[in-house]
Protein backbone atom coordinates (compact mmCIF):
# COMPACT_ATOMS: atom_id res chain seq x y z
CA UNK A 1 0.00 0.00 0.00
CA UNK A 2 0.94 3.33 -0.85
CA UNK A 3 0.56 5.16 2.48
CA UNK A 4 2.97 8.24 4.02
CA UNK A 5 4.81 8.47 6.38
CA UNK A 6 3.22 9.38 9.86
CA UNK A 7 0.12 7.78 8.25
CA UNK A 8 -3.46 8.95 9.57
CA UNK A 9 -5.93 5.73 10.75
CA UNK A 10 -9.42 5.93 11.16
CA UNK A 11 -10.78 2.88 12.57
CA UNK A 12 -14.54 2.35 12.34
CA UNK A 13 -16.55 -0.50 13.76
CA UNK A 14 -20.32 -1.90 12.63
CA UNK A 15 -22.07 -4.65 14.86
CA UNK A 16 -20.76 -5.91 18.80
CA UNK A 17 -18.28 -5.09 21.70
CA UNK A 18 -16.36 -7.52 20.25
CA UNK A 19 -15.73 -5.68 17.06
CA UNK A 20 -15.55 -2.51 19.17
CA UNK A 21 -12.52 -4.02 21.07
CA UNK A 22 -10.75 -5.63 17.99
CA UNK A 23 -10.94 -1.96 15.76
CA UNK A 24 -9.32 -0.49 18.65
CA UNK A 25 -6.47 -2.87 18.79
CA UNK A 26 -5.77 -3.16 15.25
CA UNK A 27 -6.15 0.70 14.89
CA UNK A 28 -3.15 0.63 17.94
CA UNK A 29 -0.70 -1.64 16.46
CA UNK A 30 -1.25 0.59 12.74
CA UNK A 31 -0.17 3.29 14.12
CA UNK A 32 2.27 1.45 15.82
CA UNK A 33 4.18 -0.02 12.99
CA UNK A 34 2.77 2.62 10.13
CA UNK A 35 4.57 5.41 13.10
CA UNK A 36 1.70 7.49 12.54
CA UNK A 37 -1.24 8.68 14.66
CA UNK A 38 -4.95 8.03 14.95
CA UNK A 39 -7.75 10.51 13.72
CA UNK A 40 -11.30 10.73 14.13
CA UNK A 41 -12.79 11.36 10.68
CA UNK A 42 -12.43 9.44 7.45
CA UNK A 43 -12.13 12.75 5.93
CA UNK A 44 -8.61 13.44 8.07
CA UNK A 45 -7.25 9.48 7.09
CA UNK A 46 -4.75 8.11 4.78
CA UNK A 47 -5.90 4.14 6.20
CA UNK A 48 -9.51 3.96 6.50
CA UNK A 49 -10.75 0.31 8.58
CA UNK A 50 -13.97 -0.73 8.71
CA UNK A 51 -14.34 -3.67 11.06
CA UNK A 52 -18.23 -4.93 9.19
CA UNK A 53 -21.08 -7.08 10.66
CA UNK A 54 -23.27 -9.75 8.96
CA UNK A 55 -25.29 -11.03 11.74
CA UNK A 56 -28.76 -9.24 9.90
CA UNK A 57 -29.21 -8.93 6.43
CA UNK A 58 -29.56 -4.79 7.55
CA UNK A 59 -26.39 -4.87 9.12
CA UNK A 60 -24.72 -6.59 6.54
CA UNK A 61 -26.28 -3.80 3.51
CA UNK A 62 -25.18 -0.93 5.95
CA UNK A 63 -22.04 -2.46 6.32
CA UNK A 64 -21.69 -2.55 2.18
CA UNK A 65 -22.67 1.19 1.78
CA UNK A 66 -20.47 2.40 4.38
CA UNK A 67 -17.15 0.96 2.20
CA UNK A 68 -18.99 1.65 -1.23
CA UNK A 69 -19.39 5.63 -0.12
CA UNK A 70 -16.44 6.16 1.30
CA UNK A 71 -14.55 4.31 -1.49
CA UNK A 72 -16.48 6.64 -3.65
CA UNK A 73 -15.87 9.67 -1.51
CA UNK A 74 -11.84 9.26 -0.73
CA UNK A 75 -10.49 7.41 -4.13
CA UNK A 76 -6.74 8.30 -2.87
CA UNK A 77 -7.55 6.78 0.04
CA UNK A 78 -6.35 3.00 0.93
CA UNK A 79 -9.80 1.13 2.99
CA UNK A 80 -8.79 -2.35 4.54
CA UNK A 81 -12.05 -4.13 5.47
CA UNK A 82 -12.33 -7.06 7.80
CA UNK A 83 -15.08 -8.45 10.05
CA UNK A 84 -17.64 -10.74 9.27
CA UNK A 85 -19.16 -9.79 6.17
CA UNK A 86 -15.00 -9.77 4.96
CA UNK A 87 -15.87 -13.43 5.95
CA UNK A 88 -18.82 -14.35 4.84
CA UNK A 89 -19.78 -12.51 1.52
CA UNK A 90 -15.99 -10.79 0.49
CA UNK A 91 -18.44 -10.45 -2.99
CA UNK A 92 -19.86 -7.63 -1.59
CA UNK A 93 -16.68 -5.17 -2.04
CA UNK A 94 -16.23 -6.28 -5.27
CA UNK A 95 -14.58 -3.96 -7.83
CA UNK A 96 -14.43 -1.22 -5.32
CA UNK A 97 -10.72 0.86 -5.74
CA UNK A 98 -8.52 0.92 -2.90
CA UNK A 99 -10.04 -1.41 -1.18
CA UNK A 100 -8.37 -4.76 0.26
CA UNK A 101 -10.61 -7.39 1.93
CA UNK A 102 -8.86 -8.99 5.00
CA UNK A 103 -11.22 -12.02 6.69
CA UNK A 104 -11.45 -12.19 10.20
CA UNK A 105 -9.26 -15.44 10.58
CA UNK A 106 -6.59 -13.31 8.60
CA UNK A 107 -7.21 -9.64 10.68
CA UNK A 108 -4.56 -10.51 12.77
CA UNK A 109 -2.02 -9.58 9.30
CA UNK A 110 -3.52 -6.31 8.49
CA UNK A 111 -0.28 -4.66 10.28
CA UNK A 112 1.99 -6.56 8.07
CA UNK A 113 -0.43 -6.58 4.52
CA UNK A 114 -0.33 -2.24 5.19
CA UNK A 115 2.92 -2.08 6.60
CA UNK A 116 6.22 -3.43 8.16
CA UNK A 117 5.22 -6.50 10.63
CA UNK A 118 3.40 -5.45 13.54
CA UNK A 119 3.44 -8.04 16.56
CA UNK A 120 0.19 -9.57 15.71
CA UNK A 121 2.03 -10.96 12.24
CA UNK A 122 2.24 -14.17 14.31
CA UNK A 123 -0.03 -15.52 16.70
CA UNK A 124 1.07 -17.68 19.42
CA UNK A 125 0.14 -21.57 19.03
CA UNK A 126 -3.36 -21.92 20.94
CA UNK A 127 -3.71 -17.77 21.09
CA UNK A 128 -6.21 -15.51 19.99
CA UNK A 129 -6.08 -12.25 18.62
CA UNK A 130 -6.11 -9.69 19.86
CA UNK A 131 -2.83 -10.75 22.48
CA UNK A 132 -2.70 -7.58 24.19
CA UNK A 133 -5.16 -5.03 25.45
CA UNK A 134 -5.89 -1.87 23.14
CA UNK A 135 -4.94 1.03 25.90
CA UNK A 136 -5.16 4.03 23.58
CA UNK A 137 -8.52 5.24 23.60
CA UNK A 138 -9.88 5.60 27.25
CA UNK A 139 -9.21 5.53 30.71
CA UNK A 140 -12.41 4.56 32.32
CA UNK A 141 -14.45 1.45 31.22
CA UNK A 142 -12.79 -0.96 28.32
CA UNK A 143 -13.62 -4.75 27.30
CA UNK A 144 -11.16 -7.75 27.65
CA UNK A 145 -12.01 -10.43 24.58
CA UNK A 146 -11.49 -13.80 26.75
CA UNK A 147 -13.24 -16.17 23.95
CA UNK A 148 -14.29 -16.00 19.79
CA UNK A 149 -16.93 -18.13 17.62
CA UNK A 150 -19.44 -20.48 18.56
CA UNK A 151 -20.51 -23.95 18.89
CA UNK A 152 -23.76 -24.19 19.13
CA UNK A 153 -24.81 -24.12 15.49
CA UNK A 154 -28.53 -22.11 15.94
CA UNK A 155 -30.66 -22.21 13.20
CA UNK A 156 -30.76 -18.57 12.68
CA UNK A 157 -27.29 -17.55 13.34
CA UNK A 158 -24.55 -16.47 10.54
CA UNK A 159 -21.58 -16.02 13.25
CA UNK A 160 -20.39 -19.87 13.72
CA UNK A 161 -19.67 -19.27 9.72
CA UNK A 162 -18.10 -15.76 10.15
CA UNK A 163 -16.09 -16.83 13.03
CA UNK A 164 -15.52 -20.50 13.33
CA UNK A 165 -16.40 -22.87 16.52
CA UNK A 166 -15.89 -22.07 19.90
CA UNK A 167 -12.13 -21.28 21.13
CA UNK A 168 -10.38 -19.40 24.36
CA UNK A 169 -8.22 -17.04 24.99
CA UNK A 170 -5.19 -18.77 27.79
CA UNK A 171 -6.00 -17.60 31.16
CA UNK A 172 -2.36 -16.13 31.19
CA UNK A 173 -2.48 -14.19 28.34
CA UNK A 174 -6.17 -12.60 29.68
CA UNK A 175 -4.71 -11.84 32.85
CA UNK A 176 -1.82 -10.31 31.01
CA UNK A 177 -4.28 -7.51 29.58
CA UNK A 178 -6.01 -7.05 32.56
CA UNK A 179 -3.10 -6.26 34.36
CA UNK A 180 -1.79 -3.72 31.57
CA UNK A 181 -5.44 -2.26 31.35
CA UNK A 182 -5.11 -1.51 35.36
CA UNK A 183 -1.61 -0.13 35.28
CA UNK A 184 -3.16 2.55 32.14
CA UNK A 185 -6.03 3.49 34.07
CA UNK A 186 -9.11 1.37 33.20
CA UNK A 187 -10.99 1.30 36.48
CA UNK A 188 -13.84 -1.04 34.89
CA UNK A 189 -13.40 -4.19 32.61
CA UNK A 190 -15.64 -5.96 30.41
CA UNK A 191 -15.22 -9.70 29.45
CA UNK A 192 -16.44 -10.01 25.88
CA UNK A 193 -16.59 -12.86 23.56
CA UNK A 194 -19.14 -14.90 21.22
CA UNK A 195 -20.26 -17.06 24.08
CA UNK A 196 -18.42 -16.36 27.14
CA UNK A 197 -20.30 -18.90 29.10
CA UNK A 198 -18.54 -21.56 27.18
CA UNK A 199 -15.13 -20.13 28.15
CA UNK A 200 -12.54 -22.85 28.81
CA UNK A 201 -14.43 -25.64 26.89
CA UNK A 202 -11.41 -27.81 24.89
CA UNK A 203 -8.36 -25.89 26.06
CA UNK A 204 -8.57 -27.20 29.82
CA UNK A 205 -9.45 -30.36 30.60
CA UNK A 206 -9.52 -29.59 34.64
CA UNK A 207 -13.09 -28.00 35.11
CA UNK A 208 -11.09 -24.63 34.48
CA UNK A 209 -13.87 -22.21 33.07
CA UNK A 210 -15.56 -18.44 33.36
CA UNK A 211 -16.06 -18.61 37.33
CA UNK A 212 -12.17 -19.41 37.77
CA UNK A 213 -11.12 -16.37 35.50
CA UNK A 214 -12.95 -14.09 37.15
CA UNK A 215 -11.76 -15.26 40.77
CA UNK A 216 -8.38 -14.78 38.99
CA UNK A 217 -9.54 -11.63 37.08
CA UNK A 218 -10.55 -10.15 40.76
CA UNK A 219 -7.56 -11.03 42.56
CA UNK A 220 -5.72 -8.26 40.53
CA UNK A 221 -7.50 -5.58 42.30
CA UNK A 222 -8.40 -2.03 41.31
CA UNK A 223 -11.29 -2.47 38.91
CA UNK A 224 -15.01 -3.81 39.66
CA UNK A 225 -15.74 -6.45 36.24
CA UNK A 226 -18.67 -6.42 34.24
CA UNK A 227 -19.45 -9.94 32.05
CA UNK A 228 -20.66 -9.22 28.22
CA UNK A 229 -23.77 -10.95 26.75
CA UNK A 230 -23.83 -14.27 28.01
CA UNK A 231 -25.65 -17.08 26.36
CA UNK A 232 -28.17 -18.99 28.18
CA UNK A 233 -26.69 -22.83 26.66
CA UNK A 234 -24.05 -22.79 29.12
CA UNK A 235 -25.17 -20.47 32.07
CA UNK A 236 -26.10 -22.64 34.68
CA UNK A 237 -27.28 -21.88 38.42
CA UNK A 238 -24.23 -23.34 39.48
CA UNK A 239 -22.24 -20.84 37.52
CA UNK A 240 -24.20 -17.53 38.74
CA UNK A 241 -23.77 -18.75 42.42
CA UNK A 242 -19.69 -18.69 41.55
CA UNK A 243 -19.84 -15.81 39.87
CA UNK A 244 -21.96 -13.98 43.01
CA UNK A 245 -18.92 -12.32 44.06
CA UNK A 246 -17.81 -8.85 45.26
CA UNK A 247 -16.26 -6.42 42.44
CA UNK A 248 -18.59 -8.58 39.63
CA UNK A 249 -21.29 -5.60 38.63
CA UNK A 250 -24.77 -6.68 38.78
CA UNK A 251 -25.50 -6.40 35.66
CA UNK A 252 -26.30 -9.55 32.76
CA UNK A 253 -27.49 -9.56 29.39
CA UNK A 254 -28.63 -13.19 28.56
CA UNK A 255 -30.04 -13.54 24.71
CA UNK A 256 -33.16 -15.61 25.45
CA UNK A 257 -34.54 -15.35 21.70
CA UNK A 258 -37.94 -16.01 22.72
CA UNK A 259 -40.23 -17.05 25.14
CA UNK A 260 -41.94 -19.84 23.15
CA UNK A 261 -39.95 -23.52 24.07
CA UNK A 262 -41.06 -24.36 20.55
CA UNK A 263 -39.62 -21.57 18.73
CA UNK A 264 -36.40 -22.06 20.64
CA UNK A 265 -36.47 -25.90 19.92
CA UNK A 266 -36.14 -24.94 16.04
CA UNK A 267 -34.07 -22.09 16.82
CA UNK A 268 -31.67 -24.79 18.01
CA UNK A 269 -31.52 -23.52 21.03
CA UNK A 270 -30.79 -26.16 23.82
CA UNK A 271 -33.22 -24.79 26.83
CA UNK A 272 -36.62 -24.10 27.34
CA UNK A 273 -39.14 -21.63 29.04
CA UNK A 274 -38.43 -23.44 31.95
CA UNK A 275 -34.98 -23.07 31.99
CA UNK A 276 -35.35 -18.85 31.10
CA UNK A 277 -37.14 -19.12 34.47
CA UNK A 278 -34.84 -21.01 36.55
CA UNK A 279 -32.18 -18.17 35.14
CA UNK A 280 -34.28 -15.25 35.93
CA UNK A 281 -34.78 -16.51 39.45
CA UNK A 282 -31.24 -17.10 39.82
CA UNK A 283 -29.84 -13.71 38.90
CA UNK A 284 -32.73 -11.67 40.83
CA UNK A 285 -31.53 -13.83 44.06
CA UNK A 286 -28.15 -13.88 43.84
CA UNK A 287 -27.82 -9.92 42.62
CA UNK A 288 -30.19 -7.54 44.27
CA UNK A 289 -31.55 -4.87 42.01
CA UNK A 290 -29.38 -6.83 39.46
CA UNK A 291 -30.50 -5.24 36.14
CA UNK A 292 -31.04 -8.04 33.31
CA UNK A 293 -31.18 -7.44 29.59
CA UNK A 294 -31.79 -10.02 26.75
CA UNK A 295 -31.81 -10.55 22.96
CA UNK A 296 -34.71 -11.61 21.18
CA UNK A 297 -35.87 -12.29 17.65
CA UNK A 298 -39.26 -11.30 16.34
CA UNK A 299 -40.87 -13.61 13.47
CA UNK A 300 -39.04 -16.33 13.17
CA UNK A 301 -40.26 -18.65 11.03
CA UNK A 302 -43.12 -20.88 12.47
CA UNK A 303 -43.98 -18.25 14.91
CA UNK A 304 -47.63 -18.11 15.72
CA UNK A 305 -49.49 -15.66 17.52
CA UNK A 306 -49.17 -17.77 20.56
CA UNK A 307 -45.64 -17.90 20.15
CA UNK A 308 -45.30 -14.51 19.86
CA UNK A 309 -47.24 -13.89 23.40
CA UNK A 310 -45.01 -16.29 25.30
CA UNK A 311 -42.57 -13.72 24.11
CA UNK A 312 -44.04 -10.98 25.13
CA UNK A 313 -44.85 -12.07 28.17
CA UNK A 314 -41.29 -12.58 28.98
CA UNK A 315 -40.27 -9.07 27.77
CA UNK A 316 -42.93 -7.38 30.03
CA UNK A 317 -41.36 -10.05 33.15
CA UNK A 318 -40.19 -7.10 35.84
CA UNK A 319 -37.28 -9.27 35.73
CA UNK A 320 -36.37 -8.14 32.73
CA UNK A 321 -35.26 -4.82 32.18
CA UNK A 322 -34.69 -3.78 28.41
CA UNK A 323 -33.84 -5.85 25.05
CA UNK A 324 -32.34 -5.72 21.92
CA UNK A 325 -35.00 -6.98 19.23
CA UNK A 326 -34.04 -7.91 15.98
CA UNK A 327 -36.61 -8.37 13.28
CA UNK A 328 -36.00 -11.80 11.51
CA UNK A 329 -33.48 -11.87 9.17
CA UNK A 330 -32.73 -14.47 7.01
CA UNK A 331 -29.12 -15.58 6.75
CA UNK A 332 -27.81 -17.08 3.62
CA UNK A 333 -26.04 -20.31 4.56
CA UNK A 334 -27.86 -20.86 7.63
CA UNK A 335 -31.11 -23.82 8.00
CA UNK A 336 -33.29 -20.35 9.20
CA UNK A 337 -32.71 -19.55 5.41
CA UNK A 338 -35.05 -21.98 3.93
CA UNK A 339 -37.44 -21.96 6.19
CA UNK A 340 -41.19 -19.99 5.31
CA UNK A 341 -40.68 -16.82 6.51
CA UNK A 342 -43.51 -14.81 8.18
CA UNK A 343 -45.09 -11.51 6.51
CA UNK A 344 -42.91 -8.85 6.40
CA UNK A 345 -45.76 -6.67 7.94
CA UNK A 346 -46.60 -9.16 10.94
CA UNK A 347 -42.62 -8.91 11.88
CA UNK A 348 -42.34 -5.01 11.81
CA UNK A 349 -45.48 -4.95 14.44
CA UNK A 350 -44.07 -7.46 16.75
CA UNK A 351 -40.62 -6.05 16.95
CA UNK A 352 -42.28 -2.35 17.33
CA UNK A 353 -44.55 -3.52 19.99
CA UNK A 354 -41.42 -5.42 22.13
CA UNK A 355 -39.21 -2.40 21.48
CA UNK A 356 -41.97 -0.46 23.32
CA UNK A 357 -42.45 -2.89 25.90
CA UNK A 358 -38.20 -2.54 26.61
CA UNK A 359 -38.94 1.15 27.11
CA UNK A 360 -41.38 0.74 29.28
CA UNK A 361 -39.03 -1.44 31.06
CA UNK A 362 -35.78 0.52 31.18
CA UNK A 363 -37.72 3.27 32.36
CA UNK A 364 -39.72 1.29 34.98
CA UNK A 365 -36.50 -0.41 36.27
CA UNK A 366 -34.33 3.05 37.00
CA UNK A 367 -37.42 4.34 38.58
CA UNK A 368 -37.37 1.16 40.81
CA UNK A 369 -34.08 2.59 41.73
CA UNK A 370 -34.72 5.98 42.90
CA UNK A 371 -33.63 7.14 46.46
CA UNK A 372 -30.99 4.09 46.22
CA UNK A 373 -27.31 4.90 46.15
CA UNK A 374 -24.95 2.86 43.73
CA UNK A 375 -21.47 3.28 43.09
CA UNK A 376 -20.83 4.36 39.41
CA UNK A 377 -18.19 4.94 37.97
CA UNK A 378 -16.96 8.58 36.35
CA UNK A 379 -15.94 8.79 32.80
CA UNK A 380 -14.64 11.40 30.51
CA UNK A 381 -17.69 11.87 28.13
CA UNK A 382 -20.48 14.52 29.22
CA UNK A 383 -24.10 15.04 28.18
CA UNK A 384 -25.60 18.73 29.17
CA UNK A 385 -22.02 20.01 30.16
CA UNK A 386 -21.96 17.16 32.65
CA UNK A 387 -19.90 14.32 33.28
CA UNK A 388 -21.62 10.51 33.23
CA UNK A 389 -20.94 6.97 34.30
CA UNK A 390 -23.09 3.97 35.00
CA UNK A 391 -24.06 2.77 37.81
CA UNK A 392 -22.99 -1.23 38.86
CA UNK A 393 -26.51 -1.95 37.44
CA UNK A 394 -26.25 0.11 34.16
CA UNK A 395 -28.01 3.28 35.01
CA UNK A 396 -26.69 6.06 33.41
CA UNK A 397 -26.17 8.58 35.86
CA UNK A 398 -24.79 12.44 36.31
CA UNK A 399 -21.83 12.44 38.31
CA UNK A 400 -21.71 14.25 41.49
CA UNK A 401 -20.04 17.65 41.36
CA UNK A 402 -15.98 17.65 42.19
CA UNK A 403 -15.83 14.25 40.63
CA UNK A 404 -13.09 13.35 38.44
CA UNK A 405 -12.78 11.10 35.62
CA UNK A 406 -12.09 7.30 36.62
CA UNK A 407 -12.96 7.73 40.30
CA UNK A 408 -15.95 5.00 41.60
CA UNK A 409 -17.64 7.24 43.58
CA UNK A 410 -21.34 6.74 45.14
CA UNK A 411 -24.40 8.52 43.71
CA UNK A 412 -28.24 9.13 44.86
CA UNK A 413 -30.22 7.68 41.99
CA UNK A 414 -33.11 10.41 41.44
CA UNK A 415 -35.06 12.13 38.66
CA UNK A 416 -32.18 14.55 38.47
CA UNK A 417 -28.98 12.66 38.80
CA UNK A 418 -30.31 10.00 36.20
CA UNK A 419 -29.45 10.31 32.60
CA UNK A 420 -32.81 9.69 30.95
CA UNK A 421 -32.03 10.44 27.51
CA UNK A 422 -29.00 7.72 27.53
CA UNK A 423 -29.65 4.07 26.41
Amino acid sequence: MNLPDNAAVFGYTLGCRLNSFETEALVEELVDVLSGRRVTTPEEADLILVNTCAVTARSQGRSRRTVRSWASRFPGKEIVVTGCVAAVAPEDFKDMKSVTVVPNTEKHRIPEIVGPAGSYGNLPENCLFPISAPLSTSRTRGFLKIQDGCNNACTYCIVPLARGGSRSQPKELVLKQAREMVNAGFREISVTGVDIADYGRGLYTNGYGLPELVEELLEIGGFRLRLGSIEPMYLTVKTLERLALPGVCNHFHIPFQSGSSKILKIMGRRYGREEEEELLSAVTTLFPDACIGSDIIAGFPGETQEDYQQSLRLAQDSRVNYLHVFPFSPRPGTPAASMKPLHTEKITVRSRELRMVSEMSRKEFRRNNMSSTRKMLVEGRKRNGRNIGFTDNYIPVYAPDGSVEGELTEVVLSEDSICWSLR
